[in-house]
């Protein structure tokens, strides 16, 4: 067998020049620093978020802490004479006042719709008119800048046998 082998020439590479390799080094390192800032801006921002958050809810423990002050208050005026009641009344409203200053809101139960997130379900009675609508609310609810802080206490209402 006389056939021979043709040996084709392996071209290699053309090795690039210095200045090519120093503009792929210098165009490599533009993107990890344009990556570098556009991960620092976002450090920033999450960060601004992060405190902003912060001052909003840092007084939520005291916040909490008032609002059975505020109840006791409610049930003192139920009971109180009608002299006494003007200046419970008032101390109450503006406690009342202050924690709403502060971004603190009553959550509407009576007569709306139960709602899991806002509301707590205690009991359920037989009632006329729709099922699932609260009836009773026995412990008022708040909530601080949106967020549910105390879910209110309610009696749902649900449709009676026939």
């Amino acid at each position: 067998m006389s056939e021979e082998l043709k040996e084709v020439p392996k071209e290699l590479p053309a090795e690039k020049s210095e200045a090519e390799l120093l503009k792929e080094q210098l165009e490599e390192t533009k993107n990890r620093l344009l990556r570098a800032l556009a991960d620092f801006d976002n450090y920033k921002k999450r960060a601004a978020l992060e405190r902003e958050q912060f001052v909003q809810f840092a007084n939520e423990s005291l916040i909490t802490e008032l609002l059975p002050i505020i109840d006791n208050f409610g049930r003192a005026l139920e009971h109180a004479s009608e002299k006494s009641a003007k200046g419970i009344a008032l101390v109450k409203k503006q406690l009342e006042d202050v924690i709403k200053k502060h971004g603190v809101k009553e959550i509407e139960a009576l007569g709306k719709p139960y709602d899991p997130n806002l509301h707590e379900a205690i009991m359920q009675k037989e009632h006329k008119g729709p099922e699932g609508m609260i009836i009773e609310e026995m412990q008022k609810g708040y909530t601080l800048h949106g967020r549910v802080i105390r879910p209110a206490m309610v009696i749902v209402a649900k449709k009676g046998e026939k």
